[in-house]
C-alpha cells in the first residue's frame, strides 16, 4: 500500500472517531447545567462545521492524483489540528 492510500485509511478512521466524540459531546451537553449548555451547544456547532469542512478536504484529497494530494493533504491536517483545539476546549473544566 502506497502513503496515499494509508494516509486516507487513517484519515477516514480519525474522522469516524471524530464523529463519535461529537455525538459523547451531545450526551454530555445534555446533562450539564442550563447555563453551560448554550457554550457547549455552540461550540458543537461549530465543530460540526468543521467536520463538514474536513469532509470536503477529505474528498478533495482521495480525488487528488499522486502530485497534488500533499497540497490537499496540508488543507486537511489545518483543518483536523483546529477541531482538535476546539475538542480541547470543549473537554477542558
Amino acid at each position: 500500500m502506497h502513503i496515499k492510500a494509508t494516509y486516507e485509511k487513517k484519515v477516514r478512521h480519525q474522522l469516524q472517531e471524530l464523529k463519535e466524540e461529537i455525538s459523547e459531546l451531545k450526551n454530555k451537553a445534555a446533562q450539564v447545567e442550563t447555563n453551560l449548555q448554550l457554550e457547549y451547544y455552540t461550540l458543537i456547532d461549530e465543530l460540526q462545521v468543521k467536520l463538514e469542512i474536513a469532509d470536503q478536504k477529505f474528498h478533495l484529497l482521495t480525488q487528488a492524483g499522486e502530485d497534488d494530494w500533499e497540497e490537499f493533504k496540508t488543507e486537511f491536517e489545518q483543518v483536523w489540528n483546529s477541531m482538535r483545539e476546539l475538542i480541547k476546549s470543549i473537554n477542558s473544566p
